[in-house]
């Protein structure tokens, strides 16, 4: 076989490997034992691929957010400017919960432990001119100590530099110099916008990454055998494919690749002549539930979000992520059951769905580790219960999640995916009164697929940086012809504007097909924009931070062949081509190209 391509989604339990050329697909699972080399071996050798005959591979993890999710600390450092060191911890003043009676900041200070963050002194102005040089006693002093703390990664974020980073520059120089083993993450390349607590996230998580899974590519590669000569792609939370070489500057790709993948194959699952509007996708693998929307055919992007709790300040799908999977501990809180993990010797939900015969129990472990759970409850009784817990934990999040974003659940339809996902997915449509439920073909390897159905995007971003009254129609010429000439071949070209009223203010972004034609209709999109955004004109008389080009490029897939119609077995379960699907009495399942529908056809 020749012109192979190949995804590989790391879940938190198995490895998940889709490879295919013109003419067929093959799909493979291998437990994950948390060894990206020895995993990515074990999958080549099981699908028979060698090294020459492999064009391309598409990577994503669910490692990072995982931890992000369990808040797991990172040895990272924060350099900062002097009277900047709690900038992490006080977030915004805005409530997250308008009514609780006390507010508790939503910023992520577990990121960078507070004696880990040290200031330094120097200051820029507003206007990025330098008032105060960068001290260089401070810095000898902050590079001693993370040596004494031997830290992975250090974020560097400095006042202003996003309008000038002489500052950071000097800083990452002096780092690299004195400590060239460790990670170091600017705010300037990393997220080069106004609004300091943003900035900082930004460098602290991109750190943390760095800290926590810094080598996860160096492992892959060491995976490949002798004779690729392809490229590797990641998976990014655009729903899209980038070279590996973006990790270098935006490691945030790896934290958002993998629940973008599997919006991805639900947009593809959720098409068709009956399909609706809006369809709410839900991704349930081992240690976390992912949820994305789907309209018109395509997962909606954001260019802000609040993602497992942590504000991220980038474009990406719009996603959500619950602390709901198979292989998470159950606790009991009073009369409810959650899913945190907190406890990791009580049974999970998957030992429940084994007890109730939707996964194998091999020697009875899970009966057993059920069994005393709640007392004075049968075992079958106390699955059931966690099971019931478990869909109606998915269908609140899938409802607040529908809410917050002015969508009808009711209306909405509904995705389920994943390896846990199928065996809920009726029963989380009940939850939501809904009648209805899609499935896509090979479920438990969605995210693969999704990665693999991902188009493959070539782009590059020219910074302005200029009030849109002092750019000339003549300047943006320039910035349009450099990124024609840096971005060329196949695909549509794409223009994405960073653009503000003023320089102070949130960023938004333009999306458009069409090569802007002058300053003055970049000034008239951005009012558009604000009156379909806000109902108001820009209150300023605009700032351009940059353009970006992009072109998208897809590889065709071949079509899966059709499996017949799908029947379940005694234990009420569809296999598929890969995972099962649970089909409660009272509901119907057909098939078709690209998903199984799961109808409600009794009370």
């Amino acid at each position: 076989m020749s012109g192979t391509h190949l995804a590989v989604d790391f879940g938190a339990r198995f490895a998940d490997f889709v490879a295919w050329d013109e003419g067929s697909l093959r799909i493979c699972k291998v437990p994950n034992r948390g060894d990206v080399t020895q995993v990515t071996r074990a999958g080549l050798a099981e699908l028979g691929l060698t090294g020459a005959e492999l064009d391309s591979l598409r990577f994503v993890s669910t490692a990072p957010l995982n931890a992000l999710l369990d808040r797991a600390p990172g040895e990272v450092a924060l350099l900062t400017t002097r009277g900047f060191a709690d900038t992490l911890r006080l977030g915004r003043q805005n409530r997250v919960a308008l009514y609780d009676p006390v507010a508790a900041s939503p910023a992520p200070a577990f990121l960078v432990p507070e004696a880990r963050i040290h200031e330094i002194g120097g200051r820029l102005d507003a206007s990025g001119a330098e008032v105060e040089a960068l001290s260089q006693t401070d810095m000898e002093r902050a590079i001693d100590a993370l040596r004494r703390e031997g830290v992975k990664a250090v974020a560097v974020c400095f006042l202003f530099s996003h309008l000038n980073p002489a500052h950071e520059k000097q800083a990452a120089e002096a780092l690299r110099a004195a400590l060239p083993e460790v990670a170091i993450s600017l705010s300037y390349v990393i997220d080069p916008a106004p609004r300091e607590y943003d900035r900082t996230v930004s460098a602290a998580l991109d750190a943390w990454i760095a800290a926590r899974a810094g080598d996860t590519l160096a492992q892959l590669r060491g995976a490949l055998p002798e004779g690729f000569a392809g490229q590797i792609l990641l998976g990014e939370g655009r729903g899209v494919l980038v070279p590996e070489e973006v990790f270098d500057r935006q490691r945030a790709v790896l934290l958002t690749g993998a629940p973008a993948a599997a919006g991805r194959a639900g947009a593809r699952a959720s098409v068709g002549p009956e399909a609706p509007e809006d369809t709410l996708v839900l991704d349930i693998g081992s240690q976390s539930a992912d949820i994305a929307l789907v309209q018109g055919g395509e997962p909606v992007s954001v260019d802000f979000s609040r993602f497992a709790g942590v504000d991220l300040r980038a474009t990406m799908v719009d996603m959500a992520s619950v602390a709901l999977g198979g292989a998470r501990g159950v606790r009991q809180d009073g009369v409810e059951l959650t899913f945190d993990g907190s406890a990791p010797e009580a049974p999970c939900l998957d030992d429940a769905l084994a007890v109730l015969g939707r996964l194998p129990d091999p020697g009875d472990a899970a009966r057993a580790c059920i069994s005393g759970f709640v007392p004075g409850k049968a075992v079958e009784e106390t699955a059931r219960q966690i099971v019931r817990a478990a869909a109606k934990t998915a269908a609140l999040a899938l409802i607040r999640y529908a809410t917050r974003r002015n969508v009808d659940p009711a209306r909405a339809g509904l995705c389920v995916m994943g390896g846990t996902g199928p065996l809920l997915a009726a029963e989380i449509a009940a939850e939501m009164d809904a009648t209805s439920v899609s499935i896509p073909r090979a479920p438990a390897v969605a995210g693969a697929m999704g990665l693999a159905q991902a188009p493959r995007r070539r782009e590059a971003i020219r910074r302005a940086d200029s009030a849109l009254a002092d750019l000339g129609d003549a300047t943006l010429t320039g910035l349009l012809e450099a990124l024609e000439a840096e971005v060329t071949g196949e695909g549509t070209p794409v223009w994405t504007l960073t653009l503000a009223a003023r320089a102070p203010m949130h960023p938004l972004q333009l999306t458009t097909r069409t090569r802007p034609a002058s300053v003055a209709a970049i000034r008239e999109d951005l009012a558009r924009a604000y009156d379909t955004q806000f109902g108001v004109a820009p209150p300023g008389p605009g700032h351009l931070f940059s353009i970006r080009l992009s072109h998208d490029t897809i590889t065709a897939m071949p079509v899966m062949p059709g499996a017949g119609a799908p029947t379940p077995d005694a234990a009420r379960l569809v296999t598929t081509e890969a995972g099962a699907i649970y089909l409660p009495e009272g509901w119907d399942i057909t098939q078709d190209g690209a998903a199984y529908r799961l109808t409600r056809s009794a009370p």
